[in-house]
Order: structure tokens, then C-alpha cells, then sequence
């Protein structure tokens, strides 16, 4: 227990530091109100598109470009009338990613399976 108490008054120390140094106040946008662009609009798009300009994405956003990808592909060999094996075999690897795009990703965005029926118009809802 003896490490446990040090590790907690070091990092107690290293935070009165930081205070006494001025803390959050420091910060140049400390005690102004948020801008107007900050709480308007959908708050969720704001801060992908912030992030974007960051050069930052999140993982699930990466995953949705693969499945939206991968879905194009299925379409198109769908389209050529392509062998049903090989189609059904990339809707099951597919499903696995949204499987874990849908663990990843905000709940607003999660997403069905792949169903072959209907794979065309799944594809429309990834673009």
C-alpha cells in the first residue's frame, strides 16, 4: 500500500503545481463563452468534422468505408449475375465487420446485417 499512497501524493503534487502555475486558467479560451457554431447543428457532425479537419478519424468511421467498399463490390458481381457461393461467402466476411463496426460506433449509426434480398438497398443506406 505504501507505492499506492506515493503514486497518489505525486500526482497530487504534479496537480497543485499545476494550479498554482495557473491551471485551466492558462488556457486561451478560459472564461469565454462557446462560440455559436459550437452548440448549433448536430454536435455529433461537428465534432467528426472537427476532427477530420484534425487529420483524426475515429476506427469505426474506417470500418464503414470497408464495408461500404466491400458492399460495392458484392453489388457489382451481383449485377454480373456472379456465382451465388462466392456472394453468399463475402455477405457472411461483411457481417462480421458490421458485427464489429456496430460494437465500435455510436449507437445512432449502428447498422443491420447484410441480408441477401435486399443487398442492393443496404448498399444505398452505407454511401
Amino acid at each position: 500500500m505504501g507505492n499506492d499512497q506515493g503514486h497518489v501524493n505525486w500526482m497530487d503534487q504534479i496537480f497543485r503545481d499545476y494550479e498554482k502555475d495557473g491551471g485551466l486558467r492558462n488556457n486561451p479560451g478560459f472564461g469565454k463563452p462557446l462560440p455559436e457554431s459550437a452548440l448549433s447543428g448536430n454536435m455529433y457532425d461537428n465534432f467528426l468534422s472537427k476532427a477530420k479537419d484534425a487529420g483524426f478519424l475515429p476506427l469505426w468511421i474506417k470500418w464503414q468505408k470497408e464495408i461500404r467498399e466491400e458492399l460495392s463490390e458484392v453489388v457489382q458481381v451481383r449485377k454480373m449475375n456472379g456465382g451465388n457461393m462466392q456472394i453468399t461467402k463475402r455477405i457472411e466476411e461483411i457481417n462480421e465487420k458490421v458485427r464489429t463496426y456496430n460494437a465500435i460506433c455510436p449507437p445512432k449509426m449502428q447498422r443491420r446485417e447484410i441480408e441477401w434480398e435486399s443487398i442492393e438497398s443496404q448498399y444505398e443506406k452505407w454511401k
